[in-house]
């Protein structure tokens, strides 16, 4: 840590060095015809000579607003704000430190009797910005009544497979994080999060795929940070949202926002409940062989009903003691309940491709997540050129429990019984405690330059106990081969440094971050511990050069690392049915990716080709269970053509890909959003002896059009096409779906009605096949409840005047996306 600190502390003077002069800050006081401070309004910095957007603020609530690290040049100031006439300030010019424009008065409008509402603009479901992808879902007719996962997997870029592992432009290693802290769960219980988690809660999606060296190096192929809404109004207001929605099976959500806001606190909080009955109907043919000669097979009907209920709430409050500081804290919680009953009907074949005898099984599940974490914030603004610092404190636990049953009954072809039942009991309980903390410093330097600095620490510790019971006819036995308790233990400590410059034509951000980890696991069942420590760096870099005024080229590399999910270094053995496996591994290797982008924006559009390398990337694979585990015990007269899902690394993995960001306006009325990603994906690796060198092209396509009608009303029509890939030993068919929806405002514009379907044509199902030449061949389809019809209402009350709420990015971000693993 001490030679980190010592290469931070040169980068910073070396940089410091490079500032020029040649930036400065605005003040402006807006008032209206009786002399009072106008809150909320909206200030608008323009270039003098083209009137080209530089920087937009809103006036806090005595009208005071202000503008800092601005280029020397000559301006104008635009306002406007609800219910007053547009105010423009004369031609001014910055050439000093500090600029204090005179203030300036609104008139009211002439006429404020509301006679109707007419929407002129709004956010499209889909922006591209410079660094990101934005998805404003409130915006969304579609995704109306829909869940998180839902409106995920209709996201530019974003796929999800079977298993719900979720991948960005067709990587794996993707940071899913809940208003810029990383969630700790992921795989199942990240899933099962996100499909109770109604849409009508999100506000947008960012869709980061190269992130700074600001940012926890986590993320193989990026971040997608979803933003839950908070309420942004003056005094008190909220919102009440409830759906309805039918596919094979119901679903509903009912929710709601409260926010008061005055001069010296704001006080939010929400509260959204969600149930949703699902259908994961999985069809699956499993070929088996020796050194490649077949030697049986067996086809699996798996027919799953999922309920799902979900209980999230947020509460938090800011505190104001003076105009430049801000203290605050926020506890997120969320209590879910997921259920699950799986008939699943076997047809196991012999060598000669003959049905020999067959099995049913059942497998049920009930679980339930119990998550809170509590932040505690700071910010402190030191002089007006945005110099300011900030921390966070976050405390988090994160508690599951699992009772599960998987019972086979096997039968010869006459129907008569084959052998003893095969009926395993399960008990799991876990508890992960995160701990983390972080400072950031920003500050701008004369010239146009800003240094930016930052530390953090995180301490993250889980117990995992599982206790499994051979149910027999008069009694239960506790399975040795399967009962376990795992601990894990993982200290992290982080530092970062940015330098950025703009000049007229160009800009440039480099950045350093070094993680120190340290590891310690046991697992009880055999004594067996591991240990690891290690200490890496994350270089970043970004460049933008403007070919002219609406043109940009620019340039970005960075290293990035993926450390295993927790959930994926649990070493205790799942059985979904007497042939179906899952586990972790306890000695899965993080992966690192060189990654890099060069990206040409034209006005609106933009276009973007890029390539990583990743080392050891991580796989889940679905693979002969002794090829994986050679000391998998084989009970007595138990099949031995048995399967496991395990997470492992390959040897490395390589991108290369274009992607498009295409708006454009039809007409007054119609305006239409293209995004495509064109990419191949290379896999390198041995398993099992089955060696991998392959890879395939592939594409997403995706089509959002939006409609606005007269009266209120308004439309929306989105298509996608996903044309499948290769993901490590796996090989994705294409799949498509097609989504409409309408919207009518109502009740003088105070409520929303919407109506949608999603997936008409139901053809947007996943097939893929597995295979490990020589030795083990998958084919699989499923169908899912991915036509959905959704009726959804929204009301909204109180003020509607809107402030500018605050974002924060805690402590906890990487850890939190990992405790799911």
């Amino acid at each position: 840590m001490k030679r980190f600190t010592l290469i931070l502390m040169g980068c910073l003077s070396a940089l410091l060095s490079l500032a020029q002069p040649g930036k400065g800050a605005i003040n402006l006081n807006i008032l209206n015809d009786q002399k009072a401070g106008v809150e909320s309004a909206t200030v608008e910095l323009l270039k003098s000579a083209d009137s080209a957007l530089v920087k937009t603020s809103l006036t806090d609530k005595a009208g005071n607003t202000s503008f800092e690290a601005v280029t020397y040049g000559s301006y104008v100031v635009r306002v406007s704000a609800v219910g007053f006439n547009t105010k423009y300030s004369p031609v001014f010019s910055i050439d000093q430190a500090l600029v204090t424009l005179q203030s300036l008065i609104l008139s009211v409008k002439a006429n404020m009797q509301m006679q109707g509402i007419t929407v002129s603009a709004k956010k499209p479901f889909i922006q591209k910005l410079s660094d990101r992808i934005v998805v404003n879902v409130e915006n969304s007719i579609v995704s109306a009544g829909s869940s998180a996962i839902d409106v995920l997997e209709r996201s530019p870029g974003i796929t999800i497979d079977q298993n719900d592992a979720i991948s960005l432009r067709g990587k794996a290693g993707v940071i899913i994080m809940i208003d810029g802290k990383p969630s700790p769960m992921t795989g199942a219980d990240l899933a099962n999060y996100l499909r109770g988690l109604p849409s009508s809660a999100i506000e947008r999606i960012d869709i980061i795929t190269n992130p700074s060296a600001k940012y926890d190096a986590a993320g193989n192929s990026g971040i997608i940070d979803i933003h839950l809404k908070k309420d942004q109004r003056l005094g008190s207001n909220g919102t009440f949202t409830a759906g309805y929605g039918q596919g094979i099976y119901p679903k509903a959500n009912a929710g709601a926002t409260f926010n008061y806001r005055n001069q010296k606190m704001n006080v939010f909080g929400n509260y959204n409940y969600a149930y949703r009955k699902q259908l994961n109907h999985l069809i699956i043919n499993r070929n088996f062989f020796e050194q490649g000669v077949f030697k049986g097979s067996d086809d699996k009907d798996n027919y799953a009903v999922m309920p799902i209920k979900s209980n999230t709430a947020r509460l938090g409050a800011d505190f104001f003691p003076s105009k430049n500081t801000i203290v605050g804290f926020v506890v997120n919680s969320n209590f879910n309940g997921f259920k699950r009953r799986a008939d699943i009907n076997t047809m196991v074949n012999d060598a000669q491709y003959q049905p020999d005898f067959s099995f049913q099984s059942i497998s049920t599940n009930n679980d339930h997540n119990n998550n809170t974490v509590a932040n505690v914030n700071f910010k402190q603004k030191l002089d007006f050129l945005g110099t300011e610092f900030t921390a966070d404190v976050d405390y988090g636990v994160y508690n599951t429990a699992s009772l599960t049953r998987s019972s086979s009954y096997f039968y010869n072809l006459n129907g008569s019984k084959r052998k003893e039942d095969d009926i395993l009991d399960g008990d799991q309980n876990g508890k992960l405690t995160l701990k983390t903390a972080k400072a950031d410093f920003v500050h701008p330097v004369t010239g146009g330059a800003k240094v930016e600095v930052g530390a953090k620490t995180s301490y993250v510790s889980s117990d995992n106990d599982a206790k499994f019971y051979n149910v027999m006819p008069d009694q239960k036995q506790v399975d040795e081969t399967k009962t376990n308790r795992f601990f894990y233990k993982e200290y992290n400590n982080a530092g970062y440094i940015n330098f950025s410059k703009a000049y007229k034509k160009f800009d440039f951000q480099v950045g350093l971050r070094g993680e120190h980890t340290n590891i310690k696991t046991l697992q009880v069942k055999g004594n067996d511990s591991y240990k690891n420590d290690y200490f890496q760096l994350f270089p970043s870099a970004f460049f933008n050069y403007k070919l002219k005024e609406d043109q940009t080229l620019g340039i970005s590399v960075s290293r990035r690392i993926d450390r295993p999910g927790y959930f994926q270094l649990n070493p205790f053995l799942f059985q979904v049915d007497a042939t179906i496996y899952s586990t972790g591994d306890p000695l899965l290797k993080p992966q690192t990716t060189w990654s890099s982008e060069l990206s040409y924006t034209l006005k609106q559009m933009n276009f973007s080709f890029s390539y990583s390398h990743t080392k050891d990337p991580e796989n889940t694979v679905l693979s002969k269970i002794l090829d994986v585990i050679p000391n998998f015990e084989i009970k007595p007269g138990q099949d031995s053509n048995i399967t496991v899902q395990i997470p492992v690394n390959l040897t490395s993995s390589d991108y290369i890909g274009i992607s498009g960001a295409v708006p454009v306006r039809i007409s007054k009325w119609w305006n239409m959003t293209n995004n495509f990603d064109i990419y191949y994906n290379r896999f390198n690796g041995n398993l099992a002896g089955s060696q991998l060198n392959a890879g395939k092209p592939a594409a997403t396509v995706r089509t959002n059009n939006n409609f606005t009608f007269t009266k209120g009303w308004s439309a929306e029509l989105n298509a996608n096409l996903n044309t499948g890939g290769q993901y490590g030993y796996m090989v994705l068919d294409p799949q498509w779906g097609l989504a409409v929806g309408g919207q009518k405002t109502v009740m003088h514009g105070k409520g929303t009605i919407r109506f949608n379907m999603t997936d008409i044509f139901w053809t947007n199902l996943p097939k893929a096949k597995v295979e490990y030449k020589g030795s083990y061949v998958e084919n699989w389809h499923a169908y899912r409840e991915s036509r959905v019809a959704n009726l959804s209402f929204t009301y909204r009350f109180g003020n509607s005047k809107v402030q500018q709420a605050r974002r924060r990015t805690t402590a906890s971000e990487e850890e939190r996306q990992r405790a799911g693993n």
